[in-house]
């Protein structure tokens, strides 16, 4: 059986110009603008495959931060607090 693609994920209204801002943005971690830019590359229909193989992850990784940003927005890009 062949992988299917998954769909082009939805992304909430104001979105996109965000994410676009913490791709760009100096002051942003390498890590949260690497997250949005997968979750824009997702948004544009691009394969998870290709988004892993274009940004430099592997595609669970797309899939984690994709399922993210489905249940938090943008805002569940952000590095979550990990006990000491």
């Amino acid at each position: 059986m062949a992988n299917r693609t998954a769909p082009a994920l939805e992304l909430r209204d104001g979105d996109r110009s965000e994410l676009e801002r913490l791709t760009r943005a100096a002051t942003v971690m390498a890590s949260t603008a690497q997250r949005a830019r997968i979750v824009l590359l997702a948004a544009d229909g691009v394969g998870n495959q290709v988004i892993a193989d274009t940004v430099g992850v592997s595609r669970p990784t797309v899939n984690l931060w994709r399922d993210r940003y489905v249940e938090r927005g943008v805002r569940g890009l952000a590095d979550e607090r990990r006990p000491a």
